[in-house]
């Protein structure tokens, strides 16, 4: 875990800052089904806003130079718990993205933010079917709130190379 991020109870990395707060999410489709996404974090940051037209512009460049890439998600049945668990059989993809995306992250330092947070985690609702399959990753969505207590919004959507 980088330095400056503190886990609350449910593992969420939980950010104290007036700053704007980041989150770039994956969001593969069950068939075409807009209502079942499983949607999967990538990363979580602090920027100001006075910087998010620059984190977009550069993070467009990377990520649109990346082409599609097919995950395959599995769940599990935790013995300990009981409890469902996913998981993303292969984080290859999401571990290339992130070190590309290093470049924003050293940017955003630079202001006296804390660098970006890389962390693949998807989020399965307690009545959301989940099985062992192929999912193609074809946009990143990147979303701000600006209090803890706030609803992500969506800032802008980056389409990979098809």
């Amino acid at each position: 875990m980088q330095a400056g991020y503190v886990l609350n109870n449910a593992q969420q990395p939980y950010i104290t800052s007036e700053r704007e707060q980041y989150l770039l999410m994956a969001y593969p489709h069950f068939a075409e089904d807009q209502q079942n996404r499983l949607p999967i974090e990538i990363a979580v940051f602090e920027a100001t806003e006075q910087m998010e037209e620059t984190i977009i512009r550069w993070m467009h460049r990377i990520i649109s130079n990346k082409e599609q890439f097919t995950i395959q998600i599995a769940q599990q049945i935790d013995d300990a718990t009981g409890q469902l668990q996913v998981r993303i059989a292969d984080t290859t993809p999401f571990q290339q993205l992130s070190a590309q995306l290093n470049v924003v992250s050293q940017y955003i330092s630079s202001y006296q933010c804390k660098e970006i947070y890389f962390h693949v985690r998807p989020y399965l609702r307690s009545n959301q079917p989940c099985f062992a399959a192929l999912f193609t990753i074809k946009e990143l969505v990147l979303m701000r709130k600006r209090y803890e207590q706030d609803d992500y919004r969506q800032v802008n959507v980056f389409a990979l190379k098809p």
